[in-house]
């Protein structure tokens, strides 16, 4: 079982995401509302992955991103973007960024970003 946090403005994102993260029989440690909540909540509770909104308030989830992996070069994330398209988003690295999913998001989009991010390949299911 892997813990996983989700950052979202939207609390609709949240409950869909924990309800489709727990059927695969992980753990959803925290549930953030933007990227500076996100910062903080990551280093107190180490989560395995993140699924994190791009577009948040207080701070974008590019911006978050950026600051978890200048001090922790393990992070994982998954974004989550009604756009999709990893060239947009303004990042120092891509090299944590597991996928991105658009939204929006069907189940099996997030059985295979977590199998993604923990050493599995994608599934054709």
């Amino acid at each position: 079982m892997k813990r996983i946090m989700i950052v979202d403005d939207s609390p609709m994102i949240h409950k869909l995401l924990k309800k489709e993260i727990e059927k695969l029989g992980h753990e959803v440690c925290y549930c953030a509302t933007n990227g500076q909540e996100a910062i903080e909540k990551y280093f107190e509770l180490k989560p395995d992955l993140i699924f994190m909104d791009v577009t948040m308030p207080v701070l974008e989830g590019d911006a978050a991103y950026n600051k978890i992996c200048e001090k922790d070069k393990s992070c994982k994330v998954v974004f989550l973007s009604a756009i999709g398209d990893k060239e947009l988003l303004n990042v120092t690295d891509t090299s944590n960024i597991v996928t991105i999913i658009k939204k929006p998001f069907k189940s099996e989009d997030i059985q295979k970003a977590i199998n993604l991010a923990f050493g599995g390949q994608e599934s054709d299911r």
